[in-house]
């Protein structure tokens, strides 16, 4: 089973400040995160808690649900 304390995800759509804090707003509801970043320039969110398969999972969702793709 897969675990640790970060995972850098590639997200496609995030173009200003205002689509970084909604995948932020919608990364930090996932239950096991404590901190994200995200940034619309390199096209990433760093994600920092206690993180499992499952809790990336739940972070893949939240971000499509939030309108952008995870590309990886």
């Amino acid at each position: 089973m897969f675990s640790s304390d970060s995972v850098t995800l590639k997200v496609a759509g995030m173009t200003c400040g205002h689509c970084e804090a909604r995948v932020v707003k919608a990364v930090s509801s996932v239950e096991g995160v404590k901190s994200c970043k995200a940034s619309s320039s390199k096209g990433t969110v760093v994600v920092k808690g206690n993180l499992t398969n499952d809790t990336v999972e739940r972070i893949r969702a939240a971000i499509t649900e939030a309108g952008y793709s995870v590309t990886e």
